[in-house]
Formats: structure tokens, sequence, C-alpha cells
């Protein structure tokens, strides 16, 4: 009996062990894992920014190279293209031109740029001796007048022989990454690195005012990780710390760049730990009663011969006490397994969709941007005339742009509602102004299909307390989706009045194909369509109706849909009457009471 008893309580602490040893390497290898996919998903960022102001130097690179005023020093049109191109990058502070003497001609941050010579600059001899094949990144620099950190990029400029004709420098804040860095909701003490391949840190969280510019040549990651292979994961110390990181990390394969990720060890076995704390104590405990029981048992045996009948069926009770026991501990932690799985798939969708957002922006805009820049200075006639249809073809490619920039801006805006993020802009508005305004936005699209709009809206109207950007959405989303399902000869009007009780009401109201009764509701929610033969041949993403619901919302007022299929459509729009505002003698706005 008695080596029945050890044999459960090890087997017993076996069970509780081997548990515990598979949840320490499972908490590693998710670290491991988690660390990994973010050090992708930064190097991917860091690579793509860089690659958008590359791409911003090669365009000037071909757009200067046609231009007669190049060399102009501070030309004025010089200047402004600088500028221009300075805002479609986040990272770019300022854009340079330099001739082949390294005297600076241009400077996007001054119309009359300082009389430099910067021929001894790094950027500028290694494009003149060819010390690279495309764009050069440098070494952070700490500016000699504003005291900040900057980065430069270059290329180079050559007259149409291939001679040495100057150098096209964009200087680069590394700050902007550390902001991205801060976004980021990391936990286990991590730590997130932006290096230049040749060692020096470019931008770190946290600790970037005191660690940029450091070299880190010594670092275990350039004396020994990267010579083995440009990515991968290990565990290390780093020096001058007493315990170990786990730490995952990427080489560029376009740029002189490198980010990794590391996470404290010990903050990533820290809920580990504790558990590991509460299993021991329910072991302790759980050893403590089946010693005692078995003690019991043990000297049970002695007692007289009337008792064994006792004995036996206490002993049986115990056994069964003891298997349900052992299945209940086996069952809770069954159930903690399945919450933990559960949490991390929560945690990385939430990382995911905090991803998505941080880079949307970014990742989207900055190349439309310059599709829409170029093909606009393609219009001005850049390169010299066009023919008629390379006209019409880049003005389509100029309006699918913007129509693109826009439905992405939809979106934006509703991922800001939705995660409460967005912030109105309140001021006085004029009713009229604003039905006009959006008028004459979609009088166009109308008059192309034959549409006739009226506009009912009196100039007595008092004037509205709004967020104008936001209202104006409404508008032209409403009359938007008039003018788009409603045929050609048909009708679209927009009014607007005060109700009984001093509300403003908007009606947007058409002719159109129509909403079934049963889809009426469906059509308010993100992304969804009325789906049948008449509605499949008008693009869209389902955008337009749920935004304005929600906008309408926000200024504390309500929006109500009527339709019947094959007669129109109206849409109502109702503005609570503390937002109407009515006018004093003196032109001064007042409440209206």
């Amino acid at each position: 009996m008695g080596a029945f008893g050890i044999l459960l309580i090890l087997g017993f602490n076996a069970m509780i062990g081997y548990d515990l040893l598979r949840d320490h390497l499972d908490t590693l290898q998710s670290a491991r894992d988690d660390t990994q996919k973010l050090s992708l998903v930064l190097e991917r960022r860091a690579t793509d920014s860089f690659a958008g102001v590359d791409k911003i130097l090669a365009g000037l690179t071909e757009v200067l190279s046609v231009r007669d005023d190049t060399f102009q020093r501070a030309d004025p049109d010089i200047h402004a293209l600088l500028r221009r191109q300075t805002t479609l990058s986040p990272l770019t502070r300022a854009i340079l031109f330099i001739n082949a003497d390294g005297q600076l001609l241009h400077d996007s941050d001054t119309p009359q740029p300082a009389n430099l010579n910067l021929s001894d600059r790094d950027y500028f001899i290694a494009q003149k001796e060819r010390r690279t094949t495309g764009t050069y990144v440098g070494l952070p620099v700490r500016g000699r007048t504003s005291g900040t950190w900057f980065v430069s990029m270059s290329r180079r400029f050559e007259t149409p022989d291939g001679r040495f004709a100057g150098v096209i420098v964009a200087i680069v804040e590394p700050i902007a990454f550390r902001r991205f860095y801060e976004t980021l909701r990391l936990g286990h003490d991590a730590i997130v690195t932006l290096f230049h391949a040749d060692g020096q840190i470019l931008a770190r969280h946290p600790g970037h005012d005191a660690n940029i510019g450091r070299s880190a040549l010594n670092n275990p990651l350039f004396t020994t990780y990267l010579r083995s292979a440009a990515e991968g994961t290990r565990e290390y110390r780093a020096p001058g710390e007493e315990q170990p990181r786990v730490l995952s990390y990427r080489r560029s394969a376009d740029f002189p760049i490198v980010v990794d990720v590391s996470v404290a060890r010990e903050a990533v076995l820290a809920p580990w730990r504790k558990k590991a704390f509460n299993a021991v104590l329910v072991l302790a405990a759980g050893n403590g009663m089946l010693a005692l029981l078995i003690l019991l048992l043990v000297r049970g045996i002695g007692q007289r011969e009337r008792m064994l009948a006792d004995l036996q069926a206490n002993e049986r009770a115990l056994r069964a006490s003891q298997s349900r026991l052992i299945a209940d501990i086996a069952a809770r932690h069954r159930v903690e397994a399945e919450l933990i799985a559960a949490k991390q798939a929560s945690d990385d969708a939430n990382q995911a969709k905090t991803q998505f957002l941080a880079n949307m922006s970014h990742e989207l805009r900055t190349p439309l941007n310059a599709i829409i820049g170029f093909s606009e200075a393609l219009l001005t006639g850049i390169f010299g005339p066009m023919a008629p249809r390379q006209t019409d073809y880049v003005g389509d490619i100029r309006r699918s742009g913007l129509h693109l920039l826009s439905l992405i801006n939809d979106i934006l805006d509703t991922t800001k509602i939705e995660c409460g993020k967005y912030s109105l802009h309140e001021e006085s508005l004029s009713v009229r102004d604003l039905a006009l305004h959006g008028l004459r936005q979609i009088e166009p699209l109308a008059e192309e299909k034959g549409i006739a709009l009226a506009l009912q809206v009196p100039s007595t109207l008092p004037r509205l307390w709004a967020d104008e950007r936001a209202i104006t959405q409404v508008l032209l989303n409403l009359l938007s989706n008039a003018v788009k399902f409603t045929p050609a000869g048909a009708r679209t009007s927009l009014s607007a009045f005060l109700t009984a009780d001093g509300a403003l009401r908007l009606q947007v109201a058409d002719t159109g194909i129509g909403i079934p009764a049963a889809d009426l509701q469906r059509v308010l929610e993100p992304f969804q369509q009325v789906e049948n033969v008449h509605t499949r041949r008008y693009p869209g993403t389902g955008l337009g109706l749920p935004l304005v619901k929600s906008l309408v919302e926000l200024h504390g007022g309500s929006f109500m849909l009527e339709s019947e299929a094959g007669k129109g459509t109206t849409a109502t729009v109702t503005l609570p009457a503390f937002r109407v505002r009515a006018q004093s003698p003196t032109g001064a706005t007042v409440a209206a009471p």
C-alpha cells in the first residue's frame, strides 16, 4: 500500500510537471513567433518608406533632366517643384539640388538657398565617385544648425551623354520611425531598433534620443548573426544586461538597413511563473492530502479484523476520490489551455487591426499621391505637348487615382468612427452654401447622364453649427448615390427646411431604381450593397450610406431611408435643434430660440 501511494504521488507530480514544462516551451515559442512576425512587418515598412523617398528622387531626376532652368540657382519654379515633392513623404524634411561643383542651387526649405559648397559631403562624394549604383543612404548625422538628426538619400544627376552633373538629395528624419514605433502596443519590455547596415542606430524605441547615431558593430547582431543569415531569431544576452532576451532580426534586400525586435525572456515568462507558482501550491496541497490519507490507511491496516471491511470500503472511496480529483485537475488545465489559445487569437487579431490602421494611410496614400502628382505633372505639359489620346489617358489615370483616394478616405473615416477616434471640427455654416457646393460637385456627372438637378434650399435658413467636412461628405454621398442609381432623363432634388421643433431636415430624393424594403436595413451596414440585376453594374464599396449614418449620428442627428423598388429613394437627414443658429441684425450668430 505504501509503494502504491508513493507511485501515485510521483505520477501526480509528473503530470503537473510535464504540463508546466510544455507551457514553458510554448510560451517561449510564442514569443519567438511574435517577434519574428513583428520584425518582418517593421522591415517591410522601413523598406517601403525608403522606397517611397527613392521614387520621389527618381521622378525628380527625370523631370529636372528635361528642364532648361534646372541649373538656374534659386529658380522659383524649381523651388515650388521641390516643395511639392517634399510633402509626398512624411519622412522627407527637405530636398536639395547640388551641381557638379558641389554648389547648392536649390533648397525646398527656402527660396534663396545659402551659398554653400557641399562637395565634401558623403552623399555628394559617393555619387560623384560612383560608389553606389543607385540611391545612396548615408549614416545618421546631427544637423549643424538645427541640432536634429537626419539621414541623407541621394541620386546621381547626369547629362544626356552620361557625365556627372550633380546630385539630388533628400533629407530624411529618422524620428518618423520612432513616432511609429511608439504607436505599437509592445509588451514584455520590448525594444525595436532600426540600424544602418554599417551598424549605426537610425531609430529606437524606447530610448531613441539616447541611442540614435551610436555604433552597434560590437553587438552580436553584426559580429555573428547577420554574417550567417539575413534574418533569424535568437536568444542572447545584450551587453550590460543580466537577463537574456529573445531577438528577431531582418536585413532589407533593397536598402542598407536592418530591423530587430527583442523582448525580455523574464517578462515573457512572468505569466508562466505565476501559473507555475500556483500549480506548485496546488501540488503541495495535493501531495500533503495524499500523504496524510495514505498514512492513515497504512496505520489502519494493523487494527483489528472486525474493522477490515470498513477499511476496504474507505479504500475504494479514497481511490474514487483520487480519480475524480485527477480528472478535475486535467479538465481545468484543458479549459485553461483553451482560454489561453482564445486570448492569443484575440491579441493577434487586435494587433493585426492596429498594424493595418497604422500602415493603411502610408502604404496606400503614398503611391496614390505619387500617381496623382505625376499625372498632374504630365497634364501641365512638363515633358512637352501630348497627343489628344495621351491627354485623355493621363486624365483618366488622374481621375481614377482621385477616385481610389476617395474610397480609401471613406474606409479610413469608417474605421476612425468605429474606433471612436473621429473628431468633429465644428463651426458656423451656411446651409445654402453647403447645398450649392454639393450640387456643383455632382453636376458634371448629372449632365453626363442627362439628369435634372433641383435645389429647394431657402437663403433665409438659419446657419448650422457643424463640421463642414463631415456635412459636405454627407451631401456628396447622398447626391452621388442619387445620380448613380437614377436613369438618364430622370430627376434628383435636394431640399432643406426646419421642422416644427426647430430641427434642420435635409432631403435628397430621386426617381431611380429604388431599394427593396427587405434590403433597407442591410444597405446601412458597411460593405453591403443590394445585389440584383440592376445594381451590379454600379461600382462602389458599400460604405457611402453607412458613413452618412455614422457622421449624422456623430452630430446627434438621425438618418432615414424611404424607398420603393422601381420608383425611387428619399434619404432624410435630421440635425437636432441645438445645432441650428439664428443670425442677429448685426450679423452675429446666436443660438436659435
